[in-house]
C-alpha cells in the first residue's frame, strides 16, 4: 500500500510540469515589463491555469489524480518566484523585455516538443 501511494505522488510532477511553471514565469515577466497590477495578474494566472486544466479535462487528457491541482499550483509558484527573484536580483528595467522574449520562446518551444511527443504517443508524455 505504501509503495502504491509513493508512485501516485511521483506522478504529480511530470514533464508537463515545466510548461505550467514557465506559464507563471511568463505572466510574471509580462507583469513586470508592462507595469501591470501584481494582484490582478496573479488572479489572471490562477484563472488561466484553472481554465487550461478544465480544457485538458474536456479533451480527456489522461493525468494522475491531483496532477491538475499541482499544475495550477506550479503556475502560481512560477509567477511568485519569478516576481520575487527579478525584483530581488535587481534586473535593470531595460532587460525586462529581453527576459520576456526569451521566456516566451522557451515556453513555446517546450510546449511544441511536449505536444509533439504526446501526439506521437511517447509514454513519458501520456500523463
Amino acid at each position: 500500500m505504501y509503495k502504491r501511494r509513493l508512485l501516485d505522488v511521483k506522478k504529480l510532477i511530470d514533464f508537463w510540469s515545466i510548461p505550467h511553471f514557465l506559464f507563471g514565469t511568463l505572466l510574471a515577466l509580462a507583469t513586470i515589463t508592462f507595469v501591470l497590477s501584481i494582484e490582478y495578474m496573479f488572479l489572471v494566472t490562477l484563472f488561466l491555469a484553472i481554465v487550461w486544466e478544465l480544457i485538458e479535462m474536456k479533451w480527456r487528457l489522461c493525468e494522475a489524480p491531483g496532477n491538475g491541482f499541482v499544475d495550477v499550483l506550479l503556475a502560481l509558484v512560477g509567477f511568485t518566484v519569478t516576481f520575487l527573484l527579478v525584483n530581488r536580483v535587481g534586473v535593470s528595467p531595460e532587460r525586462y523585455g529581453s527576459l520576456l522574449i526569451f521566456t516566451t520562446l522557451l515556453f513555446l518551444c517546450l510546449n511544441f516538443f511536449a505536444w509533439r511527443a504526446r501526439f506521437e504517443h511517447d509514454r513519458e508524455f501520456q500523463g
